[in-house]
């Protein structure tokens, strides 16, 4: 029986500690890649709270103390008696020894913890800063890493040393999406100089005051120059329909009408070529 416990108790042990990481390669400072020790981070962690799992169950299965043995009883025999003397010593070494394996196993918890505080520390030295300035100040400043805001001249602290991308905005100029790469241990100073936009409502005033009154100005011209027209053409065509059916009867009203009638045609080709000329105006104001 000491040997089935002996050989338990090395199979979990073997068990519990080959799958655990090489510490002293884990926290050595030998890269500066960032995410190579989040990696390691993660790795850590996930073994400690394996190991921390497996030792609560050990310690709900443990129990505190052993009873005494019970002294020998008057009929018992001295075999008997050897056997579970033999026995008690057994569970007695077993308890020690499972003890003492919780013991191990709380102690390399202990490292693990520590390992990981180790590597986080690590990671901390490795932060960057970033420094943006901007023509005109004032702008909004923001990183992809980080959350917050700040306004120009910015300073970016405990900065994550990877790719991420600088957005810069301010009213009135072209918000700009800068990439950028910091590296581990990196002091870096940018200078953002901003592009102003086109002043839209000037803009749109600017084009009011000219182009808008303009092209208004021509269709409405236009539209009244037709109206014209067409009150000309209606007048010419009802004295015409009168001269035609012989309604003007003496020689001197006839002469009248066809004066009256010619020169009311006229004023209504004069109109619509003036209504034309408008119209064909305020078109043109869309491409000039």
């Amino acid at each position: 029986m000491h040997f089935k416990f002996l050989a338990g108790f090395l199979t979990l042990a073997s068990f519990v500690f080959a799958a655990e990481p090489d510490i002293s390669k884990l926290t050595a400072q030998d890269s500066d890649d960032y995410g190579e020790y989040s990696k390691r981070i993660e790795v850590v962690e996930a073994s400690a709270k394996a190991l921390e799992d497996s030792l609560q169950a050990k310690m709900a299965s443990i129990s505190d103390t052993l009873p005494p043995l019970a002294p020998r009883a008057e009929d018992e025999t001295d075999s008997a008696y050897d056997a579970r003397q033999f026995q008690y010593d057994v569970d007695l070494h077993k308890l020690m020894r499972e003890k003492e394996d919780a013991a191990a196993m709380m102690a390399r918890l202990g490292e693990l913890k520590a390992a990981a505080n180790t590597l986080k520390k690590i990671q901390m030295g490795m932060f960057a800063t970033l420094l943006v300035n901007t023509v005109p100040e004032q702008a909004s400043v923001k990183i992809s890493s980080q959350p917050q805001t700040l306004v120009s001249p910015a300073k970016f602290e405990q900065v994550v040393p990877e790719s991420l991308t600088v957005t810069v905005n301010l009213d009135g100029y072209e918000t700009q999406n800068l990439p950028l790469v910091l590296k581990a241990r990196e002091n870096r100073e940018m200078d953002v100089t901003l592009v102003a936009l086109a002043d839209a409502s000037e803009s749109a005033k600017e084009g009011w005051t000219w182009r808008g009154y303009a092209r208004v100005s021509a269709f409405v011209a236009a539209a009244g120059f037709l109206g014209a027209g067409i009150i000309e053409n209606k007048m010419a065509s009802d004295r015409a329909d009168e001269y035609n059916n012989l309604a003007i009867r003496t020689q001197k009203d006839r002469d009248a009408a066809e004066k009256s009638i010619d020169k009311r045609q006229t004023l209504r080709n004069v109109y619509y070529g003036i209504a034309g000329t408008l119209a064909a105006f305020g078109v043109a104001t869309f491409f000039f």
